[in-house]
């Protein structure tokens, strides 16, 4: 019996390995759902199998990946956590390495691939709420209001009180009020953390099999020029009275501002790889970006002042003087 495929990859080598992306994915998934805090690192992992298989074997591959694991999810979690598997995985597991593969380079893909992402998580959840009445706003004010009232329990435990405890509950409820304002910015910023966290996976894998992908370099990347005056404008927009406008505008800033912080990494990556900095050295500065919130800021500003500044274009001697 002849077990070669007409690409001349042996059927059973195909079907192993999607069987092992596929349990590798979903365990991936799984420990997302089940440890939130922990998990939310394999979360961003768990479409790299599909997108692997894809690469290597085709798009029947990825498809058993992605559809066996969102069973399995289904099956162990229920149906919301299945489509949430679909939603998170789908486009990246496939959709991404597709792009990739027809030429596409790496910043259109992951642009490409993010707003796709979008566009399906908000006709899903339109098209639910509309056929069985559920109201995102309402259940996203609740879980927030759950988990506020949640954390001032551990504080008054803690035994904060007074005056103290008041003031927390204050910064809490200013938080909260951001976070029901800001989740589209913020599911968005998380659709492209997880598409860029494979892209960079896809990068490395790539260069070890036979793929020819035009992903291109990391320290290369540059935003529009044209696109600060969209950020121009949705800062303006903030100025005016509370309207329709406000919100929008203020979803818009964080996302240009992670565009622009992207544009600051890519400079600081230009510059440790001219300088040869120390892995060391670069592990605490990844580590700092994680937990010194400031640090971002700085960074996407880096990334703003790129555009005139333009810092990673070698300077003449002329220049230097």
């Amino acid at each position: 019996m002849n077990f070669k495929s007409s690409t001349g990859h042996d059927l059973r080598v195909r079907l192993k390995t999607s069987l092992l992306g596929m349990v590798g994915s979903f365990v991936l998934f799984a420990a997302y759902l089940a440890v939130p805090p922990i998990g939310i690192f394999s979360g961003v992992l768990a479409p790299f199998p599909a997108a692997y298989n894809r690469l290597l074997y085709g798009r029947l591959a990825s498809l058993i990946v992605l559809l066996g694991a969102a069973a399995a999810t289904t099956a162990l979690f229920g149906l919301f956590a299945g489509c949430l598997y679909l939603g998170m995985c789908g486009m990246v597991g496939l959709f991404m390495p597709e792009l990739l593969l027809r030429g596409i380079g790496g910043s259109k893909a992951l642009f490409w691939t993010t707003a796709a992402n979008v566009v399906i998580f908000a006709t899903c959840i339109a098209a639910y709420s509309a056929f069985s009445g559920f109201n995102l706003q309402q259940l996203i004010t609740g879980e927030i209001d759950n988990s506020l009232k949640q954390a001032v329990a551990l504080y008054e435990k803690g035994g904060v009180t007074g005056e103290e405890l008041e003031v927390v509950k204050r910064s809490m409820a200013t938080a909260a009020s951001m976070l029901q304002r800001l989740y589209p910015a913020l599911v968005t910023t998380l659709l492209s953390v997880i598409a860029g966290c494979n892209l960079a996976l896809i990068k490395k894998a790539a260069s070890k099999t036979a793929a020819n992908l035009a992903i291109g370099d990391f320290s290369t990347f540059r935003n529009p020029d044209l696109l600060v005056w969209l950020l121009i404008a949705s800062g303006f927009s903030l100025l005016l009275p509370d309207s329709p406008v406000t919100t929008p505008a203020l979803n818009l800033l964080l996302i240009l501002t992670l565009l622009y912080f992207l544009q600051g990494m890519a400079v600081i990556t230009a510059f440790i790889t001219k300088k040869t900095v120390p892995a060391l050295v670069k592990i605490l500065l990844y580590v700092a970006l994680v937990i010194q919130p400031y640090l971002l800021v700085i960074v996407a500003g880096l990334g703003l002042f790129d555009l005139w500044g333009d810092f990673r274009t070698p300077k003449t001697p002329q220049e230097n003087l």
